[in-house]
């Protein structure tokens, strides 16, 4: 059965490619003044019992208050700290709750028809602008400029790898894989809203799925943000392995919601 803290120990080596950690014994702190705004970079990423959650909270928000940061955190296992999520609202914290599916690709191709007005490349510094634009065009990664300065730093990093769709030499998806000790982990799959619908990213999934069987990677996995985009990951055979839910704590700014909504 996959455990949480397996899936736990991959988030954070994602996370530790662009923010800095300090290890608790509740979970890790990550931190990134450089990009104050970064939510996946400035968080508490919590999945351990919390022994007492009047002197937890007061110790978060301190750390995140000292260093300028917003305290924020993402709390799992849920049942075990209870008595945390009763508490939050007393120290200043608003939440909003997820249940969110983790799929990983069952290793079985899918026949795709032949589609050779589809091309797929890797980013480089050549066509950097034009993957950049897609991100950016896309309202639910977040800020544009928020978007660009994590995606130049992640594209740089030797853990990521970057790839671009084009139909007809026009460039239209893009998607990065995150890999660290034989695990992948898909990001970022963005399509431009003139192509969707027209199956562009099973092509673009099913071309990192060969690339990973040829770096012997022993899982693929993806995180769905929604049902409806499990869906989608499910046609190119990736498949619910578990499901998670969490709270996402925040002392102010945007939820993750009204993020994702494009608000």
């Amino acid at each position: 059965m996959l455990q949480v803290e397996e899936i736990m120990q991959l988030d954070s080596d994602y996370i530790k490619s662009f923010s800095h950690v300090e290890n608790w014994e509740e979970g890790m702190l990550f931190y990134n003044q450089e990009m104050p705004t970064y939510y996946d970079a400035n968080h508490a990423h919590i999945w351990r019992e919390i022994k007492d959650a009047h002197s937890f909270l007061t110790d978060i928000k301190q750390f995140y208050g000292t260093k300028g940061l917003v305290p924020r955190m993402y709390l799992y296992n849920i049942e075990e700290n209870q008595h945390c999520v009763e508490t939050l609202q007393e120290y200043g914290f608003q939440y909003e709750t997820f249940t969110d599916e983790i799929q990983r690709w069952n290793g079985n191709f899918v026949n795709l028809s032949p589609a050779p007005e589809i091309k797929i490349e890797h980013v480089t510094d050549a066509n950097l602008s034009e993957a950049l634009a897609i991100e950016m065009s896309i309202s639910t990664f977040g800020e544009p400029a928020l978007i660009k300065e994590a995606f130049l730093r992640t594209y740089h990093s030797p853990h990521f790898t970057y790839y671009l769709l084009r139909v007809d030499g026009v460039a239209c998806c893009t998607a990065n894989v995150f890999t660290t000790k034989k695990q992948g982990r898909i990001e970022s799959v963005a399509t431009l809203e003139s192509y969707r619908g027209r199956g562009l990213i099973g092509y673009l999934l099913q071309h990192i799925q060969k690339e990973s069987v040829k770096k012997e990677l022993e899982h693929l996995w993806i995180l769905p943000i929604s049902e409806q985009v499990a869906k989608v990951y499910a046609k190119a055979n990736f498949e619910s392995v578990l499901t998670m839910t969490s709270i996402h704590a925040f002392i102010e700014g945007k939820s993750i919601q009204e993020i994702r909504q494009g608000k």
